[in-house]
């Protein structure tokens, strides 16, 4: 990873950028503990220090597992989902087009999982449940299959109709903080749901304007994804109460250049 992260001080802005958006890829794999590969770190290199368009570096990608599947039979290699999915998540995180949509949000599970799992793109018709460090090994409770696009398509028409130019910038970033914690707690999929949400959020603020300060992402993805548990749960009886303070936090450390301290053990609530 060294041989990607030494463009983080790199004189040439383009080349940072371009490292930020691999890094923050890298983060968002390794809440379910993918790493990419060597071989891909290899490659990419060719992308940050602009020998190599974006998709051209997709292209090899593609080529180099293809080339592993024909001379193996087809077997699956541990890293082909980290290497792939990482590749697609800075190709569309470069792309120019955005929209606040159950469409695109459903295109964005799609892109980033298409031939990898069954479904991809397809809203979830299961029950889901699982229980999180965070909250003392209990599960936030997530709406029924059937409630799904009902809750997705009421959230992205509300948020559409939101006026962020009549907000403090610790405004603005609370209310994307609440967005975010309301569409990871509908759970749209059986699978992948973390990643995605990550995903389609960033791209999101991305859209408004916030761009990559550091490598947050690729340093503390396990808090961000607590920290978003923690907005989403509540437990009256033991005074505990939905907070976004951690999510804001840690955005605050990526997009705004802050220094809040991350620590994961102070979101911890404790079971009966």
């Amino acid at each position: 990873m060294d041989r990607i992260r030494k463009y983080l001080s790199s004189r040439n802005l383009q080349e940072r950028d371009r490292c930020l958006l691999w890094l923050t890829s890298f983060g968002i794999q390794s809440v379910v503990e993918l790493t990419p590969s060597d071989d891909l770190l290899r490659l990419i290199e060719h992308h940050i220090n602009g020998n190599w368009s974006m998709e051209r570096t997709y292209d090899e990608v593609r080529a180099f597992y293809h080339a592993r599947h024909e001379n193996d039979h087809g077997h699956h290699h541990r890293h082909e989902e980290a290497d792939k999915v990482s590749a697609r998540i800075v190709k569309y995180f470069l792309e120019g087009d955005f929209s606040l949509s159950l469409d695109s949000f459903c295109s964005t599970h799609r892109t980033m999982f298409h031939n990898l799992y069954r479904h991809s793109g397809q809203l979830r018709e299961a029950a889901f449940s699982k229980k999180e460090w965070v909250l003392g090994s209990v599960s936030v409770i997530y709406p029924r299959p059937d409630e799904v696009r009902g809750f997705l398509e009421y959230l992205f028409d509300e948020e559409r109709h939101v006026d962020l130019s009549k907000m403090t910038e610790r405004h603005q970033l609370r209310h994307l903080c609440e967005f975010i914690a309301k569409l990871f707690r509908i759970n749209a999929f059986q699978y992948a749901n973390s990643r995605t949400t990550f995903v389609y959020a960033m791209k999101y603020l991305m859209s408004l304007g916030y761009r990559f300060q550091n490598d947050t992402f690729a340093r503390e993805a396990w808090y961000f994804r607590n920290a978003i548990i923690r907005a989403c749960y509540a437990n009256m009886h033991q005074g505990v109460y939905p907070t976004t303070e951690y999510m804001e936090m840690f955005l605050g450390n990526l997009f705004l250049d802050e220094e809040n301290e991350l620590r994961n053990h102070r979101m911890v609530i404790r079971g009966e």
